[in-house]
């Protein structure tokens, strides 16, 4: 009985190799990549949510520098917060106004409306938008996302 002794890979096992290698390789690199997106997302709404934190502490000890609107009305509200309507830009987790953004790139854009209590003597409403572009990495999030925070604040 003679045994064949040959030495080295055929063509189809080393062909199976460099097609499980690439595989491997192709899910590591997306799987890295959304990794990176999210974190990125997840970034930009901690940053998002500070500014807004920020926003409402500083109307709240300094409010005679905000303009406060008296209008009541909800559809002059929903002007006012209207995305080309937004005066302000979040570019590296600072605050800057809306004409900045053409020099340094803004992450989002929001704005505010101070609206004093009809009820209550000193309690303000303070409503923030916020509106994030479209992430075009994304499949599925073409559109531009918002959110909407409202607070009551206090001042004496």
């Amino acid at each position: 009985m003679k045994l064949n002794n040959n030495r080295g890979y055929s063509m189809v096992e080393l062909l199976a190799a460099i097609v499980v290698g690439t595989l491997v390789s192709y899910a590591t690199y997306s799987y890295i990549t959304y990794i990176s997106n999210l974190s990125a997302q997840l970034r930009l709404t901690r940053s998002s949510n500070d500014v807004v934190q920020a926003i409402v502490e500083s109307i709240r000890f300094n409010l005679s520098l905000y303009q406060v609107s008296f209008e009541t009305n909800i559809k002059k509200e929903e002007e006012l917060l209207k995305r080309d309507a937004l005066p302000f830009g979040l570019s590296n987790g600072s605050m800057v106004p809306k004409s900045e953004c053409v020099k340094k790139p803004c992450q989002a854009y929001f704005g505010y409306v101070i609206v004093p209590s009809l009820f209550v003597r000193n309690v303000y409403q303070v409503d923030l938008r916020v509106a994030l572009p479209a992430d075009k990495r994304i499949i599925g999030k073409q559109e531009e996302r918002w959110k909407q925070y409202t607070y009551f604040i206090t001042v004496k």
